[in-house]
């Protein structure tokens, strides 16, 4: 059975640097790094998990946390049931991007403790959606464990944290200067109650796009999106004598349910109304009719969230030679995915 004074010898480097490329550890060429894996798999040589523990005080484990949008406060759900995909391409991500840096991944929900998570020996921490108010942010935990975050925290941490994030802001008003271009001009929005900051950068670019366009701001907060509540809140935009000839909703779920209680309400989307959601979903290709939204690039999140935390953790290491962090913030790009419910000029 091969060594790793055997992987050494054939890769013509030392045990060392061996060492450092299966455990992640200290800054190693790119060329130095693919030679000693490839010579490690040929010889069928892995190292001893429970040795790597030993010497680098890792259990090469991460954990993602994901948020609690349940009303109830319970925070039991594994995967929130609104804007699942979302956070299902998320994770799929998160776990590709674990594979390849070689650390196993959990998922945990929201009413996970900071106490069990030392228990579970993990290396580091990825929160989707925080509050701010999360123990992972707070004291000794966020001292001693790396922490990455999918969204800024909606009030500030105890402890600064790297964050994965969209321009949820310039999204918006992407969508606003869309409608404007398909012959609106009285958009308005409509968003859930749920903590988050994705949603306040919606209301704040929003409330920004119509000082510059003089355009009187219509928003509506929902509890959830249920047709009782949609219906409401169409209801009260579409009243007055300004109605709203536009809507961006802030989900996917918000966005079905409108469509639903417009359909109720005798309103034509997109020939009365214009319909879009800040979060694209595969149901809103085959609702009737399809529509517009943004598309996160969920699956880019989760795995950059995985390789900020990894790069975190490796910088903990007394021999690591990484350089300084030129930011503590990634912003991946969003995709305005344009469907039929904004397609008004078609309709007059």
């Amino acid at each position: 059975m091969a060594n790793i004074k055997d992987v050494a010898r054939y890769a013509n480097v030392s045990p060392t640097t061996v060492s450092h490329v299966l455990n992640g550890r200290g800054r190693v060429a790119k060329e130095t790094r693919d030679r000693v894996l490839e010579v490690a798999e040929r010889l069928g040589y892995t190292a001893s998990a429970h040795a790597q523990q030993l010497v680098t005080r890792r259990s090469r484990i991460i954990a993602i946390q994901m948020p609690d949008l349940d009303v109830s406060g319970r925070g039991t759900a594994l995967v929130p049931k609104s804007e699942s995909e979302y956070f299902l391409e998320l994770i799929n991500g998160a776990a590709a991007a674990a594979t390849d840096a070689r650390y196993a991944l959990i998922v945990v929900s929201s009413g996970v403790d900071a106490s069990s998570m030392r228990s579970f020996g993990v290396d580091g921490m990825i929160i989707v959606d925080p509050k701010g108010s999360e123990q992972f942010l707070q004291g000794s935990f966020a001292d001693q464990y790396p922490v990455v975050t999918t969204g800024e925290p909606v009030v500030a941490a105890a402890r600064p944290c790297f964050v994965v994030d969209n321009d949820h802001e310039a999204a918006a008003r992407d969508m606003l200067d869309h409608f404007v271009a398909q012959g609106c001009s009285q958009p308005a929005i409509i968003v859930d109650t749920t903590s988050r900051s994705y949603i306040r950068d919606i209301q704040h670019a929003y409330g920004e796009w119509c000082n510059a366009n003089d355009v009187r701001p219509a928003v509506v907060a929902v509890a959830e999106a249920s047709p009782n509540e949609m219906g409401k809140a169409l209801s009260s935009l579409r009243s007055g004598p300004s109605p709203a000839d536009s809507i961006y909703t802030s989900s996917d779920e918000c966005a079905i349910a409108l469509l639903d209680a417009a359909r109720e309400a005798g309103i034509s989307v997109p020939g009365d109304l214009a319909l879009a959601s800040a979060v694209d979903s595969s149901i809103l290709r085959v609702t009737n009719p399809p529509v517009t939204g943004v598309f996160l690039h969920p699956r880019d999140i989760g795995a950059r969230a995985v390789e900020s935390l990894t790069d975190l953790i490796a910088r903990k290491d007394p021999d690591c030679q990484l350089p300084p962090l030129d930011s503590n913030r990634t912003l991946i790009p969003t995709r305005l995915v344009v469907r039929a419910s904004t397609a008004m000029e078609a309709n007059q």
